[in-house]
């Protein structure tokens, strides 16, 4: 007698399917924006939204993936490697957004950061070839400069007694190291100011700051102005007043001068 055995098929979940359908397709959506506003290809706003767009679809997975585990241990289908993949890469998406958002809660932000709230130093090169769609270069007067004086009161102009072609030589170099991207430098010349134009870029996400270093003749010597603006956003999670205390700093050591007005 031929002993026959029941096989019994076990039913794949749609649930697990179609949360690491909708996982997979939330990476291309997220990888592609982030790649499109690293190469400017688009802008901030527009590359923001893009991303945005593949971490809403990524909550969409991790909440299919959740109810389907939730059917598989009920019901005993088939699916865990799928719900299991598809909750792992929507947390591998989700995760960076999340935590720039919590590091974001309670810091103190500043677009635009300068030595010199009532004469800042002018972006010239910079402010003709960024795009519309940027952060006006204009300076927002007393608005700022009153916001800046509470979250930052150290950040002031430096004063030098070495001339000013040394000064801005040296700031020149000082840029340089910090690999950011050298757009002008015109060098100080009798009565006309030394300046820096550069593109520096911050965490997270890369974003482009826009920085201009000014070197201006003294009766004793000479004086820098930095002024650091973001370029896209309200949110600078604090980069710009770190970038020009830590340049102010480094000059200042460099010269073997504490910093002073």
């Amino acid at each position: 007698m031929i002993r026959r055995r029941l096989y019994v098929e076990e039913r794949m979940s749609r649930l697990a399917v179609w949360s690491l359908r909708t996982a997979v397709f939330a990476f291309p959506v997220t990888f592609i924006g982030a790649v499109l506003f690293a190469t400017e290809t688009l802008d901030f706003r527009s590359a923001a939204y893009t991303v945005l767009a593949g971490v809403g679809v990524s909550v969409v997975a991790l909440l299919l993936a959740f109810a389907g585990f939730v059917v598989i241990w009920n019901e005993g289908l088939k699916g865990l490697g799928r719900v299991l993949g598809a909750a792992a890469l929507a947390l591998m998406l989700i995760m960076p957004t999340a935590t720039i958002a919590a590091l974001g809660i309670g810091k103190r932000t500043l677009p635009d950061v300068t030595t010199d709230t009532e004469d800042p130093p002018d972006f010239v090169t910079l402010g003709a070839v960024r795009s519309r769609a940027s952060n006006a270069l204009a300076y927002p007067g007393e608005a700022l400069s009153g916001r800046q004086l509470d979250l930052y009161p150290g950040i002031k102009p430096l004063s030098f007694d070495a001339p000013p072609e040394e000064i801005y030589r040296a700031m020149l170099a000082l840029v340089t190291r910090h690999k950011w991207l050298v757009v002008d430098a015109v060098p100080p010349r009798g009565e006309r100011d030394g300046r820096i134009e550069a593109v520096a870029r911050s965490l997270p996400f890369g974003l482009r700051d826009d920085l201009v270093v000014r070197v201006r003749r003294t009766a004793g010597g000479a004086r820098v102005d930095i002024r650091s603006v973001a370029r896209n956003g309200e949110r600078d999670f604090g980069s710009n007043a770190r970038r020009v205390d830590q340049m102010l700093s480094e000059i200042a050591d460099q010269q073997g001068r504490p910093r002073r007005q």
